[in-house]
């Protein structure tokens, strides 16, 4: 599939954040549909999700997970679960189906190397969309371009 620019833009989102082995990469997910069934909310976009590796255990990071909903919805504070108003990219390289790539990492790396090639700065966040078609999970990466006058 071929890289293309694309934005990032959703409304009315949950957010998750846990620390857990990217193994694991997927019980966020679970954790935000069984969500759904305890509040009087509906998805009405894919889950997507951000990974920071920890420091001192490349096999351990930290993962937010967001479900864009049908409406605002407040929480508890101090609890799992928060709610955010709007959430944009501006401006992202975006890899569609990065399943067909061995990992995230791998098509990450891809992602990097169409931007080195086409000297563009990306930041060093990305952005996995689970899209679910027919029980499977198709994956696009987004990866933020650094806007002229980014300062990292």
């Amino acid at each position: 599939m071929p890289i293309e620019k694309k934005p990032l833009i959703f409304d009315h989102l949950i957010t998750y954040v846990i620390s857990q082995p990217k193994n694991n990469w997927q019980e966020g997910n679970f954790v935000m549909e069984t969500l759904l069934l305890s509040h009087d909310i509906y998805r009405n976009g894919p889950i997507f999700f951000t990974y920071n590796e920890a420091v001192r255990n490349a096999e351990t990071g930290n993962f937010t997970y967001f479900m864009p909903i049908n409406d605002s919805i407040t929480f508890e504070k101090n609890g799992d679960f928060q709610y955010m108003d709007t959430f944009t990219v501006d401006n992202a390289l975006v890899l569609r189906q990065a399943q067909e790539e061995p990992d995230f990492y791998a098509a990450y790396q891809k992602v990097k190397d169409y931007a080195t090639e086409n000297e563009i700065q990306l930041t060093e966040t990305y952005y996995c969309v689970l899209l679910e078609v027919y029980g499977e999970y198709m994956i696009d990466l987004y990866v933020p371009i650094k806007e002229e006058g980014y300062a990292s």
